[in-house]
């Protein structure tokens, strides 16, 4: 009988520390919904779609991946009288897309640092000429400021950078151009892979850019095509002069790459020339106004005209008429 009253006052004892036990945890469940009440949900994740990018096929086996954001567009105005006008403002400007008026993100006035990259074909076709090559890529050295810089890339059957980057020091660029030499004949001249080469060395430079080709214009072979470098060119920031020397024919293809780009195409038959188009090269890039805009639709790819008005009479404005336009 006393072991069945122990067991009994055990099964309280029990009992009432389970009753306890469940006291003290619906407490806690309410503490604690208590502090979730006061504390802000974090809202959910909202997932966007991987954006899908478009491929557009330019000619056998080449196929271009572009993602422009921001269209950069270098701008010279020119009054009658040939000077450049380099007093105008941000409002002074518009620029159209196909017609329609787009609003101006990014505006960089006159006077601005520029970084170069300087092609200069030394094929062996060039050999005559090489020596004035030489003198006139010194000279543009003459042009540089403290901030700019240039980087010198010389090809014949082989692109061959003097300069793992852009420089500014005089002596380092002239002793890089010295060591440039003619190419042999027998090895040909890549004209395209050198633009093409020269167009990526510059991309990622976030400075005002351009590309200065001095070539006679022949291309004997390479994996580029003239197709797929003025195409690249178009859809670049860059603006490309081409400067072509010796007694030739005026080729299609430099005078495309520098209108497509905004810039300018020169014949340099002689040092003298050679020279001046250096000079003249330089005055035009410190004197560039550049815009930049968010194109309207920029779901729809291809061909986009642009088209720059400036609050200014009696002036010529020169900037690249389309480019084309990826995503």
């Amino acid at each position: 009988m006393s072991s069945i009253a122990a067991c009994f006052a055990s099964g309280n004892q029990n009992a009432a520390v389970r009753h306890n036990y469940l006291k003290i945890l619906a407490l806690v469940w309410f503490l604690a919904a208590a502090v979730c009440a006061q504390t802000p949900q974090a809202s959910p994740e909202i997932k966007r779609p991987a954006s899908q990018s478009t491929e557009e096929e330019i000619g056998e086996g080449e196929v271009l991946h572009i993602s422009a954001n921001l269209v950069s567009v270098p701008v010279s105005v020119i009054s009658r009288q040939g000077n450049y006008v380099v007093d105008l403002r941000r409002e002074d400007f518009r620029i159209y897309e196909d017609g329609k008026e787009q609003l101006l993100a990014h505006f960089s006035n006159v006077n601005q640092p520029f970084s170069v990259v300087l092609l200069i074909d030394t094929s062996g076709s060039t050999a005559p000429f090489i020596e004035q090559i030489k003198a006139s890529a010194k000279a543009f050295v003459d042009q540089l400021r403290a901030a700019d810089t240039i980087r010198p890339i010389y090809f014949h059957g082989e692109i061959k950078p003097l300069t793992t980057a852009g420089i500014n020091d005089r002596k380092t660029f002239d002793a890089a151009i010295d060591r440039m030499e003619p190419g042999p004949i027998n090895m040909g001249t890549r004209l395209y892979d050198a633009v093409e080469f020269g167009l990526r060395a510059v991309k990622p430079v976030t400075t005002r850019k351009a590309v200065i080709l001095i070539t006679d214009g022949e291309n004997t072979w390479g994996k580029a095509s003239m197709k797929s470098t003025l195409r690249e060119a178009e859809e670049s920031d860059v603006v490309v002069y081409t400067v072509q020397y010796g007694d030739f024919v005026p080729q299609k293809y430099l005078q495309q790459l520098a209108e497509k780009t905004g810039g300018r195409y020169f014949r340099g038959g002689d040092a003298t020339a050679l020279r001046n188009s250096f000079v003249q090269v330089a005055d035009e890039l410190r004197r560039q106004y550049v815009l930049g805009y968010q194109p309207n639709e920029p779901e729809r790819a291809g061909v986009r005209k642009i088209k720059v008005k400036v609050a200014r009479k009696n002036v010529t404005v020169r900037a690249r008429a389309s480019y084309t336009y990826t995503h």
